[in-house]
């Protein structure tokens, strides 16, 4: 497990950039929003920048545009609020914040639109039209502007990286269960089959990560500029990915726990072939991982045992399965 040193310092290693971003982000929305419009103190248009870059947001780009209808339709509300006959002023804000934020969640939008709806109607009704009305409008465009550029443009992580990396990860990882699995077979040793195991369970954070990835990827081509250029090459790495990556790591944890199960219980030797099969695997993985020529122009031909010792047909069935799952993983990118 991490100690909390490891995970505090993996964290910073993946939301540093994205907190340079909205840093750099908010100081150059201020200075253009002092430079175009005069504000003195152009506090929205840093605060927009940096609502639509913090680290771990899923869509910058959605943010950034979430953002803006949110505001508009908040100040438009406000306006519209104040047109209403005079009554106690609580009563009008909570009466035009109800409506701000009722219409704002009807659009189906993402939460940053209903919640910003809101604020900006309490701040129009707060502080008037003259300082949170077109005022604020022109920082939000401002910050919104300088996000979009930040996200679409300068620190657009590249979408068919992101699956490519978190592929390769995981195929890595089964690898070296693979080649664990290989030596309990030739020692016929418990403990090093109960090893194949933890490194199998622990590519689980790599089949995470490439789920994400996916995500992601299939996000920054909706939500991005660069996403949309390698929309095809992103759709068609998904395709590849979805679905069979869960289903060679299922059949790799299960061929492992198999395996401890066959040492465990049987007295009989493993079947004729059964390390030739794992260590083709093995190679397999780390072949598709580097280079697919390679994967591809492996031509082993597995022995298959004329009679399995009993206890090992759950051992074979599921590398049975993990070797069909690599197969089809070869042949759909070689298309």
């Amino acid at each position: 497990m991490q100690t909390w040193t490891q995970t505090l310092s993996a964290r910073a290693r993946e939301n540093w950039r994205d907190a340079f971003a909205s840093a750099a982000a908010a100081c150059i929305a201020w200075v253009v929003s002092f430079r175009l419009f005069g504000h003195t103190t152009p506090l929205f248009a840093a605060i927009t920048a940096i609502i639509c870059l913090a680290p771990a947001l899923p869509s910058r780009g959605q943010q950034a545009v979430g953002l803006l209808i949110g505001v508009a339709t908040g100040i438009v509300i406000g306006e519209l609020a104040l047109l209403l006959p005079p009554m106690e002023p609580l009563l009008r804000m909570g009466l035009a914040t109800f409506v701000a934020l009722l219409i704002a969640s009807l659009l189906g939008l993402a939460p940053v639109v209903p919640i910003q709806a809101g604020i900006s109607t309490v701040l129009l009704l707060s502080f008037g039209a003259e300082k949170a009305g077109i005022a604020r409008m022109q920082d939000v465009v401002v910050g919104a502007s300088v996000g979009l550029m930040f996200s679409q443009v300068l620190m657009t992580p590249n979408p068919v990286r992101l699956i490519d990396v978190a592929a390769k990860s995981l195929l890595q990882r089964l690898s070296k269960g693979f080649a664990q699995a290989d030596a309990a077979i030739s020692d016929r040793d418990r403990a090093k089959a109960e090893a194949a195991t933890t490194l199998f369970t622990e590519a689980q954070s790599s089949l995470i990560n490439l789920n994400s990835g996916i995500n992601r990827a299939r996000s920054l081509v909706r939500w991005t500029l660069r996403g949309r250029f390698v929309a095809l090459q992103v759709r068609e790495m998904a395709a590849l990915y979805d679905r069979r990556a869960i289903r060679l790591y299922a059949s790799a944890l299960l061929f492992a726990e198999s395996l401890e199960e066959a040492l465990r219980t049987s007295s009989a030797p493993p079947p004729d072939g059964l390390r030739d099969r794992v260590a083709h695997v093995a190679r397999l993985a780390a072949a598709l991982a580097k280079d697919l020529d390679a994967a591809r122009n492996d031509t082993f031909e597995a022995s298959l045992p004329v009679a399995v010792p009993h206890g090992w047909e759950p051992c074979l069935d599921n590398l049975h399965a993990a070797e069909a799952a690599l197969a089809a993983l070869i042949a759909i990118r070689d298309r």
